[in-house]
């Protein structure tokens, strides 16, 4: 308790301390919108290889998280990565940092036309994955909650300022030293206080892999605890923790940004059409679904099915 106090009182000053820096308001576009934005950039990206005014260009456009509003639904999007890599192109242009932002562009805006093209009518779908849910064996089973979710948000905020101060160029003046300095004490007692309580949650099962992203366990772990558990007989457990190897090796390659939130359906939809991974990545996930979330009987045949699929995806020892 009293690690929670001062946790919360560090972070109370470092809230009206840092209020000073807030960033700018958020930028609101439609889907056709967010597109054409998309694809501005992605030309902007190609000429600053010999233009600087196209990363400011880009750089302006930048400016504030973005709002995306499309099919009744808002999604909230942050630019700093971006705004990151197009300072990189603008101070030393470089071909490895304009394709790094060109494949960035390139999968948000796959995952922009498969949500814009995604079928309507998901009562069919929704209404059995309630039945299933529904079950005595889920009504343990809970996500991330929203404690979980504030720390992770707050210890991503504070990376990502303490990134853009250690990556300037100019020293910080009186004043940012003295927020960097609560900064860094508020770091130290949140630090403590997470690692404590993960440690003391280690043991929970949920229906994602825990609070921090699935790759932050490298996928050779997840497939030797599956062998592990296959050894055992113990053959759910082999497909499930199977299926999160072939995750985290995709997260891995970048395929997409990590994050601990997203459900088996929303790692199949986000990754492009075109993908040459993405039939391996359905049928782990079909398998997933019918033998851990529906309780179908497995065996050594289907966990055959999952390493073989495994190996397709690229994961080989």
């Amino acid at each position: 308790m009293r690690t929670i106090r001062i946790s919360a009182s560090m972070l109370i000053v470092v809230y009206l301390c840092a209020s000073a820096y807030a960033t700018p308001s958020a930028r609101t576009f439609s889907l056709p919108e967010y597109l054409a934005e998309l694809d501005s950039l992605s030309r902007s990206a190609t000429e600053a290889m010999g233009d600087k005014t196209a990363a400011d260009t880009a750089l302006k456009e930048l400016h504030g998280d973005w709002t995306v509003t499309a099919e009744g639904q808002t999604f909230n999007l942050n630019t700093d990565w971006l705004t990151d890599q197009f300072e990189k192109l603008k101070n030393d242009p470089k071909v490895t940092v304009r394709d790094e932002i060109l494949g960035r562009l390139h999968v948000m805006r796959a995952n922009a036309s498969a949500f814009q093209n995604a079928p309507s009518d998901t009562a069919v779908a929704r209404q059995k994955l309630i039945g299933i849910l529904s079950r005595n064996e889920f009504h343990q089973v809970r996500g991330a909650s929203w404690w979980d979710r504030l720390k992770y948000r707050i210890g991503t905020w504070i990376y990502r300022m303490l990134s853009k101060m250690f990556g300037a160029s100019s020293a910080p003046t009186v004043g940012r030293m003295f927020v960097w300095t609560l900064v860094g004490i508020a770091v130290l007692a949140l630090t403590y206080f997470i690692f404590r309580t993960i440690r003391q949650n280690a043991r929970l099962e949920t229906i994602m892999p825990g609070v921090i992203p699935v790759s932050a366990k490298q996928w050779r772990m997840w497939l030797n605890e599956a062998r592990e558990a296959a050894a055992k007989g113990l053959w759910r457990e082999a497909v499930h923790l199977g299926y999160w190897a072939g995750i985290s090796f995709l997260e891995e390659s970048g395929m997409w940004r990590p994050d601990q939130a997203r459900t088996p359906r929303e790692y199949l939809r986000i990754l492009p059409q075109d993908s040459q991974h993405r039939s391996r990545l359905k049928a782990l996930t079909r398998r997933l679904e019918v033998t851990w979330y529906g309780n179908e009987k497995a065996g050594p045949e289907t966990f055959s099915e999952t390493v073989a699929d495994l190996e397709e995806l690229g994961c080989r020892d």
